[in-house]
């Protein structure tokens, strides 16, 4: 939500900076509050949810969403010198509870198609993401391994042109898989246009950007 300088060396002076930068509008947008357990470095509080936000060392109150991530990993995130999903999907960021919407969107890039999304709607497709959902279906039962890694049950409710469609995409539970319609019980749920989710898995547009 933030813009950081590359300057910053080490977690303290980040969250030093973000806290200079919390508002009100930005808590507006975000309502969420994150546990940043910080290797090698200190835990910290970031409120967005209550008041003009706030950033505290420590725990404070209940957090919403927990990240644990190491303290060099941290700066290259928050400076743009790492990708949260290349960290995520290797083990070095790790996230349990609702985790922020933009983040489980990303996770999800690695294993759609990045071409041919186009000439779906040319073969009579509803929604030009009817085509990347069973390529991820095909991806998590190629990679059993990103049940341990991801750990959660996502569900899409894809809308465009006065209608919509809803897809769950299980990475949580053996075999995991995609299907349409609602099934079980989702951790997180993903309400997006067609366009918007199509932009985003195909990398033109940032899940960040489309959060807020």
């Amino acid at each position: 939500f933030f813009i950081i300088h590359n300057t910053m060396t080490t977690s303290d002076q980040v969250m030093q900076e973000l806290g200079k930068h919390v508002s009100s509008e930005v808590v507006d947008k975000v309502k969420g509050i994150y546990l940043f357990k910080i290797k090698g470095g200190k835990d910290w509080t970031v409120d967005l949810k209550n008041g003009s936000g706030s950033v505290q060392e420590g725990a404070q109150g209940k957090p919403d969403c927990t990240i644990t991530i190491a303290d060099e990993d941290f700066v290259n995130l928050i400076t743009g010198k790492a990708n949260g999903q290349q960290l995520f999907m290797g083990g070095k960021l790790k996230i349990s509870g609702n985790m922020a919407m933009a983040m489980k969107l990303e996770v999800l890039k690695s294993m759609a198609p990045k071409e041919g999304i186009a000439a779906s709607a040319a073969g009579g497709e509803e929604f030009a993401s009817d085509v990347i959902f069973p390529e991820i279906d095909k991806r998590i039962k190629e990679d059993p391994s990103l049940l341990k890694k991801i750990a959660g049950v996502y569900r899409f409710k894809i809308t465009g042109n006065g209608t919509s469609k809803t897809w769950t995409v299980d990475v949580k539970n053996a075999p995991g898989g995609v299907t349409q319609g609602e099934e079980g019980k989702a951790d997180c749920t993903v309400t997006i246009s067609d366009s918007d989710y199509v932009d985003l898995i195909t990398g033109k547009a940032n899940g960040q950007q489309l959060f807020m």
